[in-house]
């Protein structure tokens, strides 16, 4: 039993298309009845039991008394006391889906555990494929969450924001765009509810991983889970000019309901990112205070809550973070982290008002933000290969903002606590008050290159690395099989040195690379294959294939047969060269 609910197995594809969800489900009140709420249960747990019956038979008169064509999410239906488990979930997208012809439900993936991913598209045009979305003439926006499970009010808001511009409650917003919805993106941690000790609501909750056991906010450069997978598919091939990512953070506390931030890697396109902090988040902060009545700030912690006034800090500059990888693919991206301690109905209406308020911006200046993501295009292509490439990075004030937080205390540790609080904590612990203060801080999130390199034309990868163009390939990045071998100068990284992690991290235990390059002639194979920065992808591939990248192939493992050698374990070759022009001899694109 999970949320008093008997789960059932995972459906198959057979089984969605039409979705037989009363399959799935006991005789309840709606069905018997017609009354039209949502399944009902109850929790026998000692002493619970005349609360919970109270809450059956208001929840019941509710129900009853809605207009027929009412559809509520789980959380909704339940006052705000539960979150929807999957089939919850396909069964109110298929509800919503009768309702309006301007829904279609497709399959995303197959999770790992055997359950179907959806993903939703709302159009006028009834879209129902990428090349509808070209043929119309429009862009496409994508909104998705629950990519950590136990992690829900994106997954409720974003069903309530389906249902409600499916139902016209938003006029307009479908005028100059096509949206794109994964409500449940990871499906198989969302059923494996445990009591949820993070937030402030819901009771109960799935787990942060998926089905494999990846956090799938750093699978973006590995490309190991069918979800990440076939989101970058979505991302090749309906092409969405912003993506939308839900989470929930725990971090420092402060008042404000919503936090928001986009891409920090330094790769990145800076045009796209100042045009988000400048213009994009201004305007949908503005809308969300003034339209929906809730505050929100960018997304970050205390540099040290003993300190609070030395700033607040965003660190998450890595390209296997979503919000980045985006980012580097030169799109707009918006890492939404809603604040865990405050109440679950505040956390879903707060990002529904956010989500909308984003959609709302994206409505009225879609055609000036396609113009700076094709404009980043063409420059990448023409520019990106004659610039540098930073591999390390400091974080500098991007600009000052005020923080609506608390008075904070320092309490010593009590010796029968010891034991609680890692030893980095010393003697003290910070506590916050109930006093409000306001605090007004340095905002650290620009990305400031402190080493780089000199990029080439492009790079060489050697022959027999499958599982490396395998990767290459997934991103969408264009490679080029070498159809004869031919000389050249070019650059290799001879390693000195590979250091591993202690810690084993999403399955890997992550390289360092250490070494420099050396420039020589030499005989490129034929059947190695080339990948040029003369693409819009270009900014992804010095990420993958400098040795010294931080989420490089050789960093996650790719090439680890490779650059130790057998028996003696002295450093191998690095089977990626340099080049600075183009191969002089025929290729053939993968």
């Amino acid at each position: 039993m999970e949320n008093g609910r008997t789960r059932g197995s995972a459906p198959t594809i057979k089984q969605f298309f039409p979705f037989p969800f009363a399959l799935f489900y006991p005789a309840t009140c709606h069905e018997q009845t017609g009354c039209p709420g949502g399944p009902i249960s109850v929790i026998m747990t000692p002493g619970g039991l005349m609360k919970r019956t109270i809450l059956l038979i208001t929840v019941f008169l509710f129900s009853c008394f809605l207009p027929a064509e009412a559809i509520l999410t789980v959380a909704e239906s339940s006052n705000y006391t539960k979150t929807s488990l999957y089939e919850d979930v396909m069964n109110f997208l298929y509800q919503v889906q009768k309702k309006s012809d301007m829904v279609k439900i497709l399959p995303l993936t197959t999770s790992s555990e055997g359950r179907l991913v959806p993903l939703v598209v709302l159009s006028r045009e009834k879209v129902s494929r990428p090349e509808d979305l070209r043929l119309a003439g429009k862009q496409a926006v994508l909104v998705m969450a629950n990519i950590h499970a136990g992690e829900v009010e994106g997954k409720e808001a974003s069903l309530m924001l389906i249902r409600d511009i499916a139902l016209g409650k938003f006029a307009g917003l479908l005028d100059s765009q096509v949206l794109l919805f994964i409500p449940i993106f990871n499906a198989d941690g969302n059923d494996k509810l445990g009591h949820n000790r993070r937030d402030l609501g819901p009771e109960l909750a799935g787990l942060r991983y998926n089905g494999q056991n990846l956090d799938l906010n750093r699978d973006y450069m590995k490309l190991e889970s069918p979800e990440v997978r076939a989101l970058v598919d979505v991302f090749n091939s309906w092409d969405p000019l912003l993506t939308v990512d839900m989470h929930t953070t725990n971090g420092s506390f402060h008042q404000e309901p919503v936090t928001y931030s986009t891409q920090l890697n330094p790769n990145s396109d800076k045009a796209l990112r100042d045009t988000m902090w400048q213009k994009l988040f201004p305007a949908v902060a503005q809308a969300l205070k003034t339209v929906h009545g809730y505050d929100s700030v960018p997304y970050g912690n205390f540099v040290d809550r003993q300190v609070p006034e030395m700033g607040w800090i965003s660190e998450a500059q890595e390209a296997r973070y979503g919000q980045n990888y985006v980012g580097l693919r030169n799109r707009f991206s918006i890492l939404n982290e809603n604040y865990s301690y405050a109440d679950f109905r505040t956390r879903v209406l707060a990002s529904r008002a956010f989500v909308a308020s984003i959609l709302a911006y994206t409505a009225k200046n879609i055609g000036s933000l396609a113009e700076l993501a094709r404009r980043a295009d063409r420059e990448t292509i023409a520019r990106f290969s004659s610039g540098e490439f930073a591999l390390e990075s400091t974080l500098e004030k991007l600009f000052d903002l005020t923080l609506k937080s608390y008075e904070f205390v320092k309490e010593a540790i009590k010796p029968e606590d010891r034991a609680k609080y890692p030893a980095r904590m010393g003697e003290f612990i910070i506590k916050k008050t109930d006093v409000p203060k306001d605090y007004k801080l340095p905002y650290l999130s620009l990305a400031v290159p402190r080493r780089s390199l000199e990029l080439p034309a492009g790079y060489v990868l050697m022959p027999h690395q499958p599982e490396a163009l395998a990767n290459l390939n997934r991103h969408g990045i264009r490679v080029e099989r070498i159809l004869e071998g031919f000389k050249a100068e070019a650059e290799n990284f001879k390693i000195s040195g590979v250091e591993t992690d202690k810690d084993i991290f999403q399955g890997h235990v992550l390289n360092t690379i250490k070494g420099n390059y050396e420039k020589a002639e030499v005989d490129i194979p034929s059947g190695s294959y080339y990948v040029s920065l003369s693409q819009p992808l270009a900014r992804l591939v010095p990420v993958l294939l400098e040795p010294e990248s931080t989420d490089s192939l050789a960093a996650w493992g790719f090439f680890n047969r490779v650059i130790v050698q057998q028996w003696s374990n002295r450093p191998g070759p690095y089977p990626v060269w340099r080049l600075a022009q183009k191969p002089p001899v025929a290729m053939l694109s993968e």
